[in-house]
């Protein structure tokens, strides 16, 4: 464990490699097959969208579940930072973790962080990687070769089919930063915000207390919440619950539209339609969503996805996707929480029109 560290990394990639497990041999399709659908999905996407990327999208590639747990550890630790900073300045730890000691509190978070990794692992197939820590680290689209072919192989489905319905939700993400200048820095600078309020709010000593009292109480489950997205909300006062959900009306807002866009694209073809379909009561949330949401503590639930999904379909059906690109105006033009329950409001709002 890094000095000044409360979480134990080292600790946590060895236990998400262990919970991560073997994994058998990848997709057939390999290198040059993945770069041809990913340049065929990513031209359905633009073509659908109308969206037009001010930067380059990063071509999809096919890495393993080590490889894949070493980014997400490295996400994970830049977007940790900041809370592991705050609950180092909260104050010396109070009773039970005197003989704990901070080894082993550090222990306790690496254990929990790298169960939520590896457990992810098994899971994922495909995750457009973003940077939300203020690093100018380029984004990157990983296909997790071995889990892809094991769900197409469970689903009956073709390789090169299946990693086509993966990456048409994958490339949209890719476009929605690349042609979204301000999406990034809006997800990042909210973040920012969050923390920037809690210390502030610490010296009302509020949530020094709130805090304080869960590490006294029980300090091994107070990190495994705060890892696991139970926490922070816990914690929060006024101001960091608008911020709450601001965030997470953001990635409602950007995973609804990439499951419009999977649906309207593949609307006319029978069989990835069909997929789909196959797919949705047994899909995990381990892509970008999933991922944002864990790096920024909040436990993002399946009925908000599906949320932000019926607000995008409800504004493309009334206004088109040009109107529902409207979305992309600037951070004002995003819909409020309430809104994702009341497209109508939000179309009057934004004075998008059929």
């Amino acid at each position: 464990m890094s000095g000044g560290s409360t979480v134990d990394w080292g600790l946590a990639g060895k236990v998400a490699r262990t919970v991560a497990g073997g994994e058998r041999s990848g997709l057939a399709l390999g290198r040059a097959g993945l770069q041809s659908i990913g340049e065929r999905t990513l031209a359905d996407v633009l073509a659908y969208t109308g969206l037009e990327p001010r930067a380059a999208t990063p071509a999809p590639e096919l890495v393993d579940r080590r490889a894949w747990i070493a980014a997400n550890l490295e996400d994970l630790r830049g977007l940790a930072e900041p809370l592991e900073r705050l609950i180092a300045d909260s104050g010396s730890l109070p009773g039970p973790l005197a003989p704990l000691g901070r080894g082993a509190l550090g222990a306790a978070a690496g254990v929990e962080a790298g169960v939520a990794v590896g457990y992810a692992a098994r899971r994922v197939v495909g995750q457009l990687r973003v940077a939300l820590d203020g690093s100018d680290r380029p984004p990157g689209l990983m296909i997790v070769s071995a889990n892809a072919r094991s769900v197409a192989e469970q689903i009956g489905a073709g390789e090169a089919r299946f990693v086509e319905w993966v990456l048409l939700h994958e490339q949209t993400h890719a476009v929605q930063f690349a042609a979204v200048p301000w999406l990034r820095g809006h997800l990042s600078g909210l973040l920012r915000e969050l923390i920037e309020a809690a210390s502030a709010d610490l010296d009302l000593g509020r949530i020094a207390g709130g805090l304080k009292r869960a590490l006294f109480s029980d300090p091994r489950e107070t990190l495994g919440k705060a890892l696991r997205g139970e926490l922070t909300r816990a914690l929060a006062g006024p101001r960091q619950a608008e911020l709450l959900d601001r965030i997470q009306g953001t990635m409602s807002v950007l995973e609804g539209y990439a499951e419009h866009v999977m649906d309207a694209a593949t609307a006319a073809d029978a069989e990835l339609a069909a997929m789909r379909a196959n797919l949705d009561a047994r899909r995990a949330r381990t892509g970008l969503g999933a991922a944002i949401a864990r790096a920024l503590g909040l436990g993002m639930k399946l009925e908000q996805y599906e949320r932000g999904k019926r607000f995008c379909d409800a504004v493309a059906e009334r206004a088109g996707i040009e109107g529902l690109n409207r979305v992309w105006d600037g951070p004002e033009a995003l819909p409020t929480l309430a809104e994702l329950d009341e497209p109508e409001s939000w179309l009057a709002r934004a004075g998008a029109t059929a």
